[in-house]
């Protein structure tokens, strides 16, 4: 039943949510950005491949579990390891790409140390996260909700704050805007967060 969930129902629920065309538009808006070698945090099936920008021919990504990736002109280096120990050398990307996957990891500062590490000085993490609301009542809620939320959501958090944890871990943060996304339930989830963090120049 477990595998189930997590191989047929979990992959389909999600792509019902966040695979909805205003969501893509939010996600190829935010990978025009992409440049150099990069690399995706938490591929999962795959959905931001066709909306990669048409100069962008191969990628590295990892996800800690391995689901296909569709098949197009992107050539993806897949590798099965979690975001908080990658086998990357320091200094290696110029940009790292994030879209509803920081919502789940267990230990957010230590993904973003580690983040940082594979980074070249001055590259960027383009980023697309839903997150906890501004509003007061609201986020009451999403606290309230949260551990039902997560264990039917394999993992995932609704009350999250990523802007100061980014900062915490050494990250520079240059835009981030609160949009409203329809992703169900609205009132809990509906509050993506989407912007660039850079990872400062050395001696800056």
């Amino acid at each position: 039943m477990f595998d189930w969930y997590r191989d047929k129902a979990f992959p389909w629920l999600m792509k019902k949510n966040i695979g909805k065309p205003s969501i893509l538009r939010l996600r190829k808006m935010m990978l025009a950005r992409a440049y150099g070698n990069i690399l995706e945090i938490g591929i999962g099936t795959g959905i931001n491949l066709p909306l990669y920008p048409k100069q962008v021919y191969e990628i590295t990504a990892v996800d800690t579990y391995i689901r296909k990736v569709p098949e197009n002109c992107i050539k993806v280096h897949l590798f099965n390891e979690s975001v908080n120990q990658m086998s990357f050398a320091d200094n290696t990307f110029d940009t790292i790409v994030s879209t509803f996957s920081l919502c789940s990891m267990e230990d957010l500062d230590g993904a973003f140390a580690e983040m940082l590490r594979v980074l070249k000085p001055g590259g960027q993490l383009l980023f697309l996260e839903h997150g906890k609301s501004q509003g007061e009542i609201t986020s009451m809620l999403q606290n309230l909700c949260n551990p039902i939320y997560n264990a039917f959501a394999y993992g995932c958090n609704i009350n999250r704050d990523y802007t100061a944890s980014m900062q915490k871990c050494g990250f520079t943060i240059l835009e981030c805007v609160i949009v409203p996304a329809p992703i169900y339930p609205r009132f809990l989830t509906g509050y993506a967060y989407m912007g660039v963090a850079v990872k400062p120049e050395k001696g800056v």
